[in-house]
């Protein structure tokens, strides 16, 4: 599933799938500007480094905030919270080295996927909580401030039980769910 793009038909925030192995995923994403990313979160079963190709792209780590320009980059180790912005009125370009690799291309798949088909409210979150918590859980993606194992246990009680009523079945026509559908 390389070498494609998706975008989110809200914030105009464009993800093309550069290269996927065991080692890594690589995505370029591109922010229209004064866009914002996903509010402060974090992995704990990946890093992630950004390196920009173009414009200029605020990066928040804990709570120290970078301000990189093209070449420069940032990494953000396990369980870090972060987040990442452009605050500027110019569109930003920044590539993202996932590493190991996860279903972090699923989850976006299976999110941008419901928004089109208007399975989403107005800024794209998902209507359906356990289609919310399968997005996460792919992509191991965690808001701060929450104990990590609690928002786990939770996003596999609602996947499971969506999983059970046949819920999740409506996520095949997106991506492969094959490790959520096994929880």
């Amino acid at each position: 599933m390389t070498n494609s793009i998706a975008k989110h038909r809200f914030t105009g925030e464009q993800i093309t799938f550069l290269e996927s192995s065991v080692e890594h995923s690589l995505i370029e994403v591109t922010l229209p500007p004064i866009g914002d990313g996903p509010p402060l979160h974090k992995h704990d079963q990946y890093r992630e480094t950004f390196t920009v190709v173009s414009g200029t792209l605020e990066v928040t780590i804990q709570k120290e905030t970078f301000t990189l320009t093209a070449g420069q980059s940032a990494t953000v180790e396990l369980n870090q919270n972060h987040r990442f912005t452009n605050t500027s009125d110019e569109p930003v370009t920044f590539r993202v080295d996932l590493t190991p690799a996860c279903d972090f291309e699923s989850a976006v798949r299976i999110h941008y996927g419901l928004m089109d088909d208007g399975y989403t409210d107005e800024k794209g979150t998902p209507i359906n909580s356990a289609h919310l918590a399968a997005i996460l859980y792919l992509q191991n993606t965690w808001i701060a401030g929450i104990p990590i194992g609690i928002q786990r246990a939770v996003a596999k009680f609602l996947i499971r039980r969506a999983n059970r009523k046949g819920q999740l079945d409506l996520l095949e026509r997106y991506a492969n769910i094959s490790t959520i559908k096994s929880l």
